[in-house]
C-alpha cells in the first residue's frame, strides 16, 4: 500500500465501513451515479495504487482500463461485486492500521465513535 498518513487511513476505514455496511448511504445526490465514498477513495488514491492492489493489477493497467470502462465494470470483471470490493478494502485498511500499532479494539472504537459523529443514519442504529 502506498504511504498515506495514519489519519487518512483511519478516515478511509470509517467511510469504507459505513459504505460496506449500508449500501447507498454515501450517495451524493439522487441523480448522481458517483458516491461520496467513490470520490473520497479517488482523491486519496489518485495514482490507483490501493484499488489496483485489490484488483491484482498494476496502477498503469488500472488507468488504461479506466479510460475504457467504468470502475464498476472493472470490479465485476475481477469477479467482485461493489460490496465485496469495499469489504476487501476495509480489511486492507484495518491491516494497515494494525501494522501501524493500532489494536483491533482501538480500530473498532474509532470506527464506532466517528460513525456516530459524522453519519446521521448511524445515530439511529
Amino acid at each position: 500500500m502506498k504511504k498515506l498518513s495514519t489519519k487518512t487511513v483511519a478516515t478511509l476505514t470509517v467511510v469504507t465501513a459505513a459504505a460496506a455496511a449500508i449500501p447507498g448511504l454515501t450517495k451524493t445526490a439522487l441523480n448522481s451515479s458517483e458516491s461520496q465514498f467513490d470520490k473520497l477513495l479517488q482523491r486519496h488514491d489518485r495514482k490507483g495504487d490501493i484499488r489496483a492492489e485489490l484488483l491484482n493489477m498494476t496502477p498503469h493497467e488500472l488507468k488504461k482500463q479506466l479510460r475504457q470502462h467504468t470502475f464498476d465494470e472493472i470490479i465485476s470483471r475481477a469477479g467482485m461485486t461493489k460490496r465485496t470490493f469495499r469489504l476487501a478494502l476495509l480489511g486492507m485498511l484495518r491491516n494497515e492500521l494494525r501494522q501501524r500499532g493500532w489494536t483491533t479494539v482501538k480500530i473498532d472504537d474509532y470506527i464506532r465513535i466517528r460513525s456516530l459523529r459524522t453519519l446521521p443514519v448511524a445515530a439511529g442504529m
